[in-house]
């Protein structure tokens, strides 16, 4: 059974010590995917989800509670107007709906940078930009703890059936996660080494991710596709 990745550090502590048979995908590849069976379980942003209505498992999500580092909304030097990388979906629906911003879609950040006035990255080369002190007008993760009062989830946890196959595959990451808050360092050293980055920006950076889903997160997920517009959410009862 081949389960989906997203292909950002925040992915790491649910894999690191997962033995599954992993295929990675961009934010917008991964709903594909798992959406014409490709694989049967994965991790997908939450808008996608709504939108395909793609089953949520609610046990396990990426996730922050506050600043995120990984989604920012940087100052470009150029005079675009507002931009944002094509992968995000749900960053950019979070600024449009709180800040009423509308963006002209790039593919490559740091060309905009020049090019545009505001910059929406996100991931790995929005990490990138915040080691390099690139400044930055608003954290999404942060607007959304201060506008809203609840987690904002960008990823979550999808599946198209629940059964044991399913269930140890979750299992699998859970316990990657647990062994990583036991000792994350070998992690955040890999992490930092891979992206060129300060070790103490990616110990800061799984400080404020998240990922087990905690006992109200349903009804926080409901909250959140209800302001972005998004259809209304399915789980399944596990």
């Amino acid at each position: 059974m081949k389960v989906v990745r997203i292909k950002y550090a925040h992915s790491e502590p649910l894999f690191w010590r997962a033995r599954l048979n992993v295929v990675e995908a961009g934010n917008l590849e991964s709903a594909r995917l798992i959406a014409e069976g490709v694989a049967e379980v994965g991790y997908v942003p939450i808008t996608l989800a709504a939108e395909l209505g793609l089953p949520v498992v609610p046990r396990l999500a990426i996730y922050s509670a506050g600043p995120i580092y990984s989604a920012r909304l940087f100052a470009g030097r150029g005079g675009g107007g507002p931009c944002a990388v094509s992968e995000t979906t749900v960053s950019a629906r979070v600024l449009t709906k709180l800040m009423g911003i509308s963006f002209r879609k790039i593919d490559d950040p740091w060309r905009g940078l020049e090019e545009c006035s505001q910059v929406l990255a996100v991931g790995d080369e929005a990490l990138k930009m915040v080691d390099k002190g690139v400044g930055h007008i608003t954290d999404v993760g942060e607007l959304w703890w201060e506008r809203v009062g609840t987690p904002l989830f960008f990823a979550v946890l999808v599946a198209r059936r629940w059964d044991a196959e399913v269930k140890r595959a979750v299992e699998e990451m859970e316990n990657s996660v647990a062994a990583f808050y036991e000792n994350p360092l070998p992690l955040v050293e890999q992490v930092a080494r891979r992206l060129g980055v300060r070790r103490e920006l990616v110990e800061e950076y799984y400080m404020r991710s998240r990922y087990f889903v905690p006992r109200d997160g349903i009804r926080h997920m409901e909250r959140e596709a209800e302001i972005l517009g998004l259809p209304r959410l399915k789980f399944l009862d596990v």
